[in-house]
């Protein structure tokens, strides 16, 4: 069967790949000169005064999601965002990021895959005794789906994280693990766009989905234009959606509605000033919802501060200046003096995450169309397992993990 894969991010190459394992013809399509270009570093951002207004970083889907938003749809099902208790939503989530690590591995073994480098690990941070509390009680059924993930006293976490000690008095405990995969994904994506290539995939660069066409219930055709402006169509039996942020308004066009909130995801990098005093874990700080990691530049070794809002919550609507403050007085909070903080620029990165907070993996109500949109975490944790299984639902095969697909 020839499929066409829209998007040639994390998702894309990871159902591109699995999808070929299966024997099928794929074709992948973006916008971008090279696969995976954002997570390798090779996109260059263009300046918002170079940019229309209306072609400006996030402008063009926030129009499509408020178009989305505001109509009433008459059907059901997961692909309109039904609703998910927390404890629900998590035990979906933990399956599948259980059922990508092993992918990750079974990807090792099979096909000559290099893991990343495991990291020093990840720790999340609790300074209300109350929030710990009430995570713990969760973490036997976290174990029961395959999670590996230990709760650690005040002490416990600062013998594995020793930068923490200005927390010493204030910590209620923490959540730690060293599984997982690495937060840095290029090495991983690199290896897969190098075997999915092996394996007859290609690789349509410098495209940009502009229209699917449907005719009788089916998606027809897709319609492209290059980098020159010129513009082609390509056909094939079956398409698979992984656009990203850019899936709203495609969608749209075939009256496939995806119900995804614009999140913001604010960043700043700051010098380190004492690098032997840096955490060496990724930390998740509960009480500001800050996560910080050490990471390496070309300048050198910097501290990444990072959050995430939805861009129509209230938080959203703070200053930039304001937000960097606070961000910078939270940092000086937990590492006193570590970083140099003069001339911190905060970035701003839209992109989209579900309604219901999980991966839209599944059919559509076009029935050769299907997604991998939305991926329900940061970083990479669940891309194998999503392009894994959603190579066996275009296969007409059933998924390998129970998971809230979506039924279209």
């Amino acid at each position: 069967m020839r499929v066409i894969v829209l998007g040639g991010g994390l998702l894309g190459v990871a159902s591109a790949y699995y999808l070929q394992q299966l024997g099928h013809e794929v074709t992948v399509i973006d916008r971008h000169g090279t696969p995976a270009a954002k997570v390798r570093g090779l996109v260059e951002t263009p300046s918002p005064a170079d940019t229309p207004p209306a072609q400006r970083p996030g402008a063009l889907w926030r129009s499509a999601f408020e178009r989305v938003r505001n109509r009433v749809h008459g059907w059901t099902g997961y692909l309109t965002g039904a609703a998910h208790r927390p404890t629900e939503r998590m035990e979906h989530l933990a399956r599948l990021s259980a059922y990508s690590r092993e992918s990750v591995r079974a990807l090792g073994r099979e096909a000559g895959v290099t893991q990343p480098p495991r990291g020093a690990g990840w720790m999340r941070i609790y300074t209300d005794t109350e929030a710990f509390e009430q995570f713990a009680r969760g973490v036997p059924r976290l174990h029961a789906l395959g999670c590996v993930l230990h709760l650690l006293s005040a002490d416990e976490a600062l013998r594995i994280e020793p930068s923490l000690e200005p927390l010493r008095g204030q910590l209620a405990g923490a959540a730690f693990t060293r599984e997982g995969t690495s937060s840095d994904a290029s090495g991983f994506v690199g290896s897969a766009i190098f075997m999915c290539r092996a394996a007859g995939v290609h690789f349509l660069m410098n495209h940009t989905v502009t229209q699917l066409h449907a005719r009788e219930g089916r998606v027809d055709h897709v319609e492209l234009r290059n980098a020159d402006g010129e513009r082609t169509t390509l056909r094939a039996d079956a398409y698979v959606m992984a656009l990203g942020s850019g899936s709203a308004p495609v969608a749209q066009g075939l009256g496939v509605p995806l119900r995804l909130r614009l999140v913001h995801e604010h960043s700043v990098l700051l010098p380190l000033k004492n690098p032997e005093r840096a955490p060496q874990v990724m930390l998740q700080d509960l009480g500001s919802r800050l996560r910080l990691q050490r990471v390496t530049t070309p300048d050198g070794d910097r501290l990444r501060v990072w959050t995430t809002v939805r861009a129509e919550s209230a938080a959203a609507a703070l200053r930039d200046d304001v937000r960097l403050a606070r961000m910078l007085a939270r940092v000086e909070t937990l590492f006193p003096g570590l970083v140099d903080a003069r001339g911190a620029v905060l970035t701003t990165t839209p992109y989209a995450r579900s309604a219901s907070g999980l991966p839209l993996i599944g059919r559509t109500r076009r029935r050769n169309l299907f997604l991998n949109v939305a991926p329900g975490a940061p970083g990479w944790i669940h891309a194998c397992g999503a392009g894994k299984s959603i190579a066996r639902i275009v296969s007409g095969m059933s998924p390998e993990v129970e998971f809230a697909f979506a039924k279209g």
